[in-house]
Protein backbone atom coordinates (compact mmCIF):
# COMPACT_ATOMS: atom_id res chain seq x y z
CA UNK A 1 0.00 0.00 0.00
CA UNK A 2 1.47 3.74 -1.29
CA UNK A 3 -0.14 6.54 0.88
CA UNK A 4 0.96 9.80 -0.02
CA UNK A 5 0.00 13.30 1.85
CA UNK A 6 0.59 16.62 0.63
CA UNK A 7 0.73 20.17 2.45
CA UNK A 8 3.07 22.41 0.14
CA UNK A 9 -0.09 24.04 -0.49
CA UNK A 10 1.71 27.68 -1.82
CA UNK A 11 3.26 25.65 -4.26
CA UNK A 12 -0.41 25.27 -6.41
CA UNK A 13 -1.65 28.45 -6.54
CA UNK A 14 -4.98 29.14 -8.90
CA UNK A 15 -2.65 29.97 -11.76
CA UNK A 16 -0.98 26.60 -11.00
CA UNK A 17 -3.98 24.44 -10.90
CA UNK A 18 -5.25 26.11 -14.46
CA UNK A 19 -1.80 24.73 -15.58
CA UNK A 20 -2.47 21.59 -14.21
CA UNK A 21 -6.49 20.98 -15.24
CA UNK A 22 -5.96 19.90 -18.88
CA UNK A 23 -3.98 16.91 -17.54
CA UNK A 24 -7.21 15.54 -15.57
CA UNK A 25 -10.42 13.37 -16.58
CA UNK A 26 -12.92 15.42 -17.63
CA UNK A 27 -14.77 15.05 -14.87
CA UNK A 28 -12.39 16.54 -12.63
CA UNK A 29 -11.89 19.64 -15.02
CA UNK A 30 -15.35 20.49 -14.54
CA UNK A 31 -15.60 19.75 -10.69
CA UNK A 32 -13.05 22.31 -10.47
CA UNK A 33 -14.62 24.60 -13.05
CA UNK A 34 -17.57 24.17 -10.51
CA UNK A 35 -16.53 25.83 -7.68
CA UNK A 36 -14.92 29.23 -7.11
CA UNK A 37 -12.78 27.23 -3.76
CA UNK A 38 -8.97 28.05 -4.61
CA UNK A 39 -8.43 25.59 -2.07
CA UNK A 40 -11.22 23.25 -3.27
CA UNK A 41 -10.10 23.37 -6.54
CA UNK A 42 -6.42 22.45 -5.38
CA UNK A 43 -7.61 19.32 -3.63
CA UNK A 44 -9.66 17.70 -6.65
CA UNK A 45 -6.20 18.61 -8.89
CA UNK A 46 -3.50 17.48 -6.57
CA UNK A 47 -5.51 14.27 -5.14
CA UNK A 48 -6.03 12.86 -8.74
CA UNK A 49 -2.54 13.63 -10.09
CA UNK A 50 -1.05 12.12 -7.14
CA UNK A 51 -3.08 9.21 -7.91
CA UNK A 52 -2.17 8.94 -11.50
CA UNK A 53 1.56 9.56 -10.62
CA UNK A 54 1.07 6.62 -8.06
CA UNK A 55 -0.40 4.25 -10.64
CA UNK A 56 2.36 4.81 -13.57
CA UNK A 57 5.29 5.29 -11.01
CA UNK A 58 4.81 3.08 -7.97
CA UNK A 59 3.43 -0.08 -8.77
CA UNK A 60 5.80 -2.41 -6.90
CA UNK A 61 4.92 0.03 -3.18
CA UNK A 62 1.25 -0.73 -4.09
CA UNK A 63 1.32 -4.01 -4.63
CA UNK A 64 3.65 -4.53 -1.42
CA UNK A 65 1.33 -5.53 1.75
CA UNK A 66 3.51 -3.10 4.04
CA UNK A 67 2.18 0.23 4.35
CA UNK A 68 4.58 3.46 3.17
CA UNK A 69 3.32 6.29 3.69
CA UNK A 70 5.24 9.75 2.46
CA UNK A 71 5.07 13.32 1.58
CA UNK A 72 4.60 14.13 -2.30
CA UNK A 73 7.73 15.98 -2.35
CA UNK A 74 7.47 16.50 -6.37
CA UNK A 75 6.34 19.89 -7.75
CA UNK A 76 3.74 19.15 -10.12
CA UNK A 77 4.50 21.08 -12.75
CA UNK A 78 8.13 20.15 -13.03
CA UNK A 79 6.82 16.32 -13.60
CA UNK A 80 6.75 14.77 -17.40
CA UNK A 81 2.80 14.20 -18.49
CA UNK A 82 2.95 11.07 -19.07
CA UNK A 83 3.75 10.39 -15.48
CA UNK A 84 0.76 12.04 -14.31
CA UNK A 85 -1.05 10.54 -17.56
CA UNK A 86 -4.64 9.24 -16.86
CA UNK A 87 -4.66 7.04 -19.98
CA UNK A 88 -5.82 3.48 -19.16
CA UNK A 89 -7.16 5.22 -15.37
CA UNK A 90 -10.71 4.07 -15.54
CA UNK A 91 -12.88 5.64 -12.93
CA UNK A 92 -16.69 4.73 -11.96
CA UNK A 93 -19.04 5.18 -8.78
CA UNK A 94 -20.99 3.22 -6.88
CA UNK A 95 -24.81 3.57 -5.68
CA UNK A 96 -23.21 5.46 -2.85
CA UNK A 97 -21.09 7.86 -4.21
CA UNK A 98 -17.79 6.28 -3.54
CA UNK A 99 -15.46 6.55 -6.72
CA UNK A 100 -13.68 3.44 -7.30
CA UNK A 101 -11.31 2.41 -10.26
CA UNK A 102 -12.00 -0.26 -13.02
CA UNK A 103 -8.70 -0.08 -14.66
CA UNK A 104 -6.37 -0.87 -14.26
CA UNK A 105 -7.65 -3.89 -12.68
CA UNK A 106 -7.40 -4.31 -8.99
CA UNK A 107 -6.11 -1.01 -8.15
CA UNK A 108 -8.06 0.61 -5.17
CA UNK A 109 -8.08 3.67 -3.83
CA UNK A 110 -9.36 6.88 -1.45
CA UNK A 111 -8.72 10.53 -0.81
CA UNK A 112 -8.92 12.78 1.87
CA UNK A 113 -8.15 16.05 3.14
CA UNK A 114 -8.47 18.79 5.79
CA UNK A 115 -6.91 21.71 6.16
CA UNK A 116 -3.43 20.54 7.07
CA UNK A 117 -3.04 18.03 4.01
CA UNK A 118 -4.15 16.48 1.22
CA UNK A 119 -4.08 12.48 1.36
CA UNK A 120 -4.31 9.66 -1.42
CA UNK A 121 -4.05 6.19 -0.49
CA UNK A 122 -3.35 3.58 -2.81
CA UNK A 123 -3.32 -0.39 -2.27
CA UNK A 124 -4.81 -4.08 -4.01
CA UNK A 125 -7.57 -4.48 -1.76
CA UNK A 126 -10.80 -1.78 -0.67
CA UNK A 127 -9.12 1.29 1.35
CA UNK A 128 -11.06 3.83 3.76
CA UNK A 129 -8.53 6.66 4.44
CA UNK A 130 -9.40 9.89 6.81
CA UNK A 131 -7.09 12.73 8.32
CA UNK A 132 -7.58 15.94 10.57
CA UNK A 133 -5.96 18.03 11.80
CA UNK A 134 -6.10 20.06 15.19
CA UNK A 135 -10.08 20.41 15.63
CA UNK A 136 -12.36 22.35 18.57
CA UNK A 137 -14.53 19.63 20.42
CA UNK A 138 -18.26 20.49 20.47
CA UNK A 139 -19.89 18.73 23.18
CA UNK A 140 -23.03 18.21 20.91
CA UNK A 141 -21.17 16.88 18.25
CA UNK A 142 -19.14 14.29 21.17
CA UNK A 143 -22.54 13.76 22.86
CA UNK A 144 -23.70 12.25 19.24
CA UNK A 145 -20.79 10.72 17.75
CA UNK A 146 -18.43 9.12 20.58
CA UNK A 147 -19.07 6.84 23.42
CA UNK A 148 -18.34 6.76 26.70
CA UNK A 149 -15.08 5.39 26.81
CA UNK A 150 -14.19 7.65 23.48
CA UNK A 151 -15.43 10.99 25.35
CA UNK A 152 -13.40 10.09 28.54
CA UNK A 153 -10.62 9.78 26.61
CA UNK A 154 -10.34 12.75 25.07
CA UNK A 155 -11.76 14.61 28.08
CA UNK A 156 -8.23 13.44 29.85
CA UNK A 157 -6.17 14.21 26.91
CA UNK A 158 -3.68 16.28 27.13
CA UNK A 159 -4.24 17.70 24.01
CA UNK A 160 -7.97 17.20 24.18
CA UNK A 161 -8.71 18.73 19.74
CA UNK A 162 -5.86 16.26 19.22
CA UNK A 163 -7.49 13.41 20.84
CA UNK A 164 -10.95 14.29 19.12
CA UNK A 165 -9.10 14.18 15.26
CA UNK A 166 -7.37 10.93 16.45
CA UNK A 167 -10.68 9.03 17.60
CA UNK A 168 -12.62 11.22 14.54
CA UNK A 169 -10.06 9.94 11.74
CA UNK A 170 -10.31 6.54 12.84
CA UNK A 171 -14.39 6.34 12.44
CA UNK A 172 -14.53 8.12 8.96
CA UNK A 173 -11.73 5.66 7.45
CA UNK A 174 -13.85 2.93 8.37
CA UNK A 175 -17.22 4.43 6.93
CA UNK A 176 -15.09 5.18 4.11
CA UNK A 177 -13.87 1.71 3.90
CA UNK A 178 -17.10 0.14 3.90
CA UNK A 179 -18.58 2.78 1.05
CA UNK A 180 -21.43 3.66 2.63
CA UNK A 181 -20.77 7.04 4.45
CA UNK A 182 -21.41 7.78 7.64
CA UNK A 183 -24.27 5.85 9.54
CA UNK A 184 -25.41 7.99 12.28
CA UNK A 185 -26.51 4.66 14.31
CA UNK A 186 -23.49 3.18 13.82
CA UNK A 187 -20.92 5.98 14.79
CA UNK A 188 -20.55 5.15 18.13
CA UNK A 189 -19.61 1.40 17.79
CA UNK A 190 -17.10 1.53 14.99
CA UNK A 191 -14.40 -0.33 16.96
CA UNK A 192 -16.81 -3.15 17.33
CA UNK A 193 -17.96 -2.95 13.76
CA UNK A 194 -14.71 -2.66 12.10
CA UNK A 195 -13.80 -5.97 14.39
CA UNK A 196 -16.80 -7.71 13.08
CA UNK A 197 -15.91 -6.79 9.90
CA UNK A 198 -12.69 -8.11 9.83
CA UNK A 199 -11.11 -4.69 9.24
CA UNK A 200 -8.31 -3.01 10.86
CA UNK A 201 -7.63 0.62 11.78
CA UNK A 202 -4.21 2.03 11.56
CA UNK A 203 -3.92 5.54 12.54
CA UNK A 204 -0.76 7.39 12.38
CA UNK A 205 -0.15 10.86 13.78
CA UNK A 206 1.84 12.95 11.27
CA UNK A 207 4.31 15.62 11.40
CA UNK A 208 5.26 17.39 8.74
CA UNK A 209 8.37 19.35 7.80
CA UNK A 210 6.59 22.48 6.99
CA UNK A 211 2.93 23.47 8.23
CA UNK A 212 0.95 21.53 11.53
CA UNK A 213 0.31 17.86 12.93
CA UNK A 214 -2.31 16.02 11.64
CA UNK A 215 -3.90 12.35 12.42
CA UNK A 216 -4.40 10.19 9.18
CA UNK A 217 -6.05 6.26 9.64
CA UNK A 218 -6.47 3.72 7.38
CA UNK A 219 -9.10 1.12 7.04
CA UNK A 220 -8.17 -2.14 5.33
CA UNK A 221 -9.42 -5.85 5.48
CA UNK A 222 -7.14 -7.75 8.06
Amino acid sequence: MLVYYFNDFETVDGDTIELLKPLLPQEQQEAIDGTKLTSRKREIAVSHLMLAYAINNNRNEINDTRTTIKAFNPRLTQIPPTALSFSGIQFKTSPHGKPYITSPDGIFFNISHCKESIVVGVDRKEIGIDVEGRRRTSETLMSRAFNEGELQMIREAEDSEMEFARIWTRKESFFKWTGTGILIEHIKSVEEDAAKAHCTITTQQISPHSGNPFYLSIATKK
